[in-house]
């Protein structure tokens, strides 16, 4: 397995997030909600708004995937306001669980045993 970049959290994103895991239905534990466990887990917690690098939820975030070269921008955003068709992601997304945390130029490789996702930051906006 790969060694992860560090990731941070804002103490509001971190809230929010802890209560969408809490939310939780008791059934069958789905592998995305494990995964954004152990990333907050393992996340360092600021009580200030991050630097302004950092992928936050509501931030539009532009990233390379490394295996197709594929480059996007999306809006990283809690599952109730992901929208089909558009450019937001949810966070209970392989992607979107990838992204949050992470600072521009950091690299995030994960393997979920049907695909290999390698995507690099490219640059963060957050509004």
């Amino acid at each position: 397995m790969q060694l992860q970049p560090p990731i941070t959290l804002t103490r509001p994103d971190a809230d929010r997030l802890t209560t969408l895991l809490a939310q939780d239905t008791g059934h069958v534990r789905h592998l995305l909600v494990e995964r954004l466990e152990e990333e907050l887990y393992r996340a360092r917690v600021v009580e200030g708004g991050g630097a302004a690098n950092l992928v936050t939820l509501g931030s539009r975030v532009s990233y390379r995937n490394l295996e197709t070269g594929q480059e996007r921008e999306v809006r990283v955003v809690l599952p109730e306001d992901a929208r089909p068709g558009t450019a937001s992601l949810s966070v209970l997304t392989p992607i979107g669980c990838s992204l949050i945390g992470l600072s521009q130029g950091d690299t995030f490789a994960w393997d979920d045993g049907r695909r290999r996702w390698r995507l690099q930051v490219l640059s963060v906006q957050r509004e």
